[in-house]
């Protein structure tokens, strides 16, 4: 027989809890950073985009200034005012005479067939 004071065989400190607890904490603790990082990506991403979107407009702004000046520049008024300013103009603007000017007819309507037509795929013997 046993004797009555001899202790259990079990362990002071439950290791399996605390091991487990450690492990669900070091769980959590991984996903909260990974989930304040991911934010703050997404915080950095949203920045990047707006100044992206600002330089955009920018450009855009720019790029009807030009376009607007390029028309301004290039019409026939300014091109004639630039002429009579600068005699040494780069073209010379001159009026075309109505006997350089080609003028092609309408072409006629070809003539609607009426009479009907068999079609065949086979090739006459070469």
């Amino acid at each position: 027989m046993m004797s009555p004071n001899r202790r259990k065989n079990a362990n002071l400190l439950p290791v399996a809890k605390i091991f487990t607890a450690i492990v669900v904490l070091v769980t959590i603790g991984g996903g909260s950073l990974y989930y304040v990082d991911a934010k703050n990506e997404l915080h950095r991403c949203g920045q990047r985009k707006k100044e992206l979107e600002r330089e955009l407009l920018a450009i855009s702004t720019r790029d009807e200034v030009v376009t607007s000046r390029i028309a301004k520049m290039s019409s026939f008024d300014s091109l004639r005012k630039r002429q009579i300013v600068d005699k040494e103009a780069f073209a010379r603007l001159t009026p075309v005479a109505d006997t350089l000017v080609v003028r092609m007819p309408e072409p006629a309507a070809a003539p609607r067939e009426t009479q009907v037509r068999t079609v065949s795929n086979l090739q006459p013997n070469r």
